[in-house]
């Protein structure tokens, strides 16, 4: 992980080429006086030194006037402009993206999106380095702030992942939901890094496995993982009859991989209305299935399906770790699913991140609580 000292020194770095025409001028000011002072009024190297960087002062003629406007001038006016160049110039995505540049056998992570996000929170906790390349300024305000390792820019660029330090990277994730991105950064990654372990996130499992064989990568959809999670869950609760709530990606996963253990199930949109639920079957199902991860509306859901059925097994979405908390517990009782912490963690345990040193993942905090039956 990038320190504290390595920040201050980019930092300063980047001081340095923003104020180098003030700089080069007290330079050149006080080596033409030093030499001024030693070969036209015969003073020595050590005493010229002196003068010329008023340590020592001088009485008379130029040495003294030279000490007085050195100090008021170029000491003085000269270094407030430096201070006020360093205050007004100063832009943090420039630190982030100089420390981007200097990261080596790191993870770098393309897209800002909710895999974006777990993979890069599980390899920092690990203490591992990470890059983030986003396009989007305002999702990654707060890496700015923080003065993460970042580059601001597409994936589709050569330069962007070049300041990213793409070929010295151990592994590359393309988290980004954008299918052109994701082959477009597929082939720049495979053209600067030939080694690297490259993960490419493609909902499309055709297309994932042309991007797969084309660029020696590892093809991860996020809702074939979630699909695969709840058909286990629904075979190891013996459901028989199954309501999947929810007409998206993860939904239509679902509802694939029950058929494909020949599980009874219904399929609807999401929705809180007690009718529709009804008709849904939820009275009478063995387990309800919430695709959505939108918090607020779920509680309202998980509250209506409970008030129908209090003993079905209920697995629904979200993202934060903090919801999963609230609807794990009475009355709501979920089973809680996010999907991209899920596929994160499942890759850590397949050896996505061993060439970092990451061969395992940490204890699970989402709350698992099934409703005995």
């Amino acid at each position: 992980m990038q320190s504290k000292v390595s920040r201050f020194w980019v930092r300063a770095g980047l001081a340095l080429r923003q104020n180098r025409g003030a700089l080069l001028f007290i330079v050149a000011w006080l080596v033409a006086n030093y030499a001024v002072f030693f070969r036209s009024f015969g003073m020595s190297r050590a005493s010229a030194a002196l003068v010329a960087l008023c340590v020592a002062k001088a009485s008379g003629g130029w040495p003294s006037v030279y000490q007085s406007f050195t100090e008021v001038v170029v000491f003085g006016v000269i270094a407030s402009v430096v201070v006020t160049n360093v205050t007004r110039k100063y832009r943090p995505e420039e630190t982030c993206r100089a420390l981007a540049q200097r990261s080596s056998d790191h993870v770098v992570v393309i897209g800002w999106t909710n895999l974006g996000r777990r993979i890069s929170d599980l390899v920092t906790d690990a203490g591992r380095s990470v890059v983030v390349v986003e396009e989007n300024a305002a999702l990654v305000a707060a890496l700015v702030h923080e003065e993460r390792p970042l580059v601001i820019g597409s994936g589709q660029e050569r330069g962007v992942l070049e300041d990213a330090g793409v070929r010295r990277a151990k592994v590359v994730v393309i988290a980004t939901d954008d299918l052109e991105t994701a082959a477009v950064a597929s082939r720049f990654v495979r053209e600067m890094n030939a080694t690297c372990e490259l993960i490419v996130r493609c909902a499309d499992d055709d297309v994932g496995a042309v991007l797969a064989k084309t660029y020696r990568a590892r093809a991860v959809s996020t809702s074939r993982l979630a699909a695969a999670f709840i058909q286990g869950q629904a075979l190891k609760a013996r459901a028989r009859a199954v309501v999947v709530l929810g007409k998206n990606n993860v939904g239509e996963r679902v509802v694939e991989a029950l058929a494909e253990k020949r599980i009874a199930h219904s399929f609807i949109d999401v929705t809180d209305d007690l009718a529709k639920l009804t008709a849904a079957g939820v009275v009478d199902s063995d387990m309800v299935i919430v695709c959505d991860d939108d918090l607020g509306k779920n509680l309202v859901r998980v509250d209506r399906i409970r008030d129908l059925n209090k003993r079905t097994r209920i697995i629904c979405r979200a993202f934060h770790d903090e919801a999963a908390e609230v609807l794990g517990r009475p009355p709501f009782e979920c089973v809680v699913l996010s999907t991209s912490k899920y596929a994160s963690e499942s890759l850590a345990r397949s050896g996505a991140f061993r060439e970092v040193g990451i061969t395992d993942v940490p204890e699970r905090t989402l709350r698992t609580m099934l409703a005995t039956s």
